[in-house]
């Protein structure tokens, strides 16, 4: 299965809904940078249809924290699966997202 991005804007907070698999080969499908909307305060990533996400994957959700970091805009992610979570606090995301935007 590939790699579907949903992106809609709801008021100022941009949301990517992602559906498959987050990997080496997919991670270009998820055109981030592209599709972010200059006005956006809040990102937020819906992980409640993706399947699997790879290090590349999570280089990617890196980025968005980056990016984010410099829009000054938070950034929340749902609907992650036990797994992902783990893998998150196992590989420090949360942590780096934490020091980036001062949030939990």
């Amino acid at each position: 299965m590939l790699l579907k991005v949903n992106s809609f804007v709801d008021g100022t907070k941009q949301v990517f809904k992602l559906n498959g698999i987050l990997d080496y080969s997919t991670v270009d499908t998820f055109d981030f940078f592209n599709k972010t909307k200059e006005f956006a305060t809040e990102l937020e990533v819906d992980f409640s249809e993706l399947d699997f996400i790879d290090s590349t994957g999570i280089g990617a959700i890196l980025s968005i924290l980056h990016s984010a970091s410099s829009l000054n805009a938070k950034v929340s992610f749902v609907g992650m699966s036990e797994d992902t979570k783990n893998l998150f606090e196992t590989i420090g995301v949360f942590e780096i997202k934490k020091s980036l935007l001062g949030e939990g």
